[in-house]
């Protein structure tokens, strides 16, 4: 079975401004309390719109390898 492209967000470029997490359908995403961006896989659903949205391009749809 083929895997679903995940989001992937780069740390380096993520500024935290939540607009991935505000407009995500599935609430996938959540801020830790470091301030970093994670993804829960089995709430995904690869609909893009957290890529779409983030002003500063810091997040990739891939497929992951775990």
């Amino acid at each position: 079975m083929p895997r679903q492209p995940l989001p992937d967000i780069d740390d380096r470029r993520c500024t935290n401004c939540g607009d991935c997490l505000r407009v995500c359908p599935t609430d996938c995403l959540s801020l830790r309390p470091d301030g970093h961006v994670i993804v829960s896989p089995p709430w995904c659903i690869s609909c893009e719109i957290c890529q779409t949205v983030c002003p500063v391009e810091a997040i990739a749809m891939r497929v992951q390898d775990w």
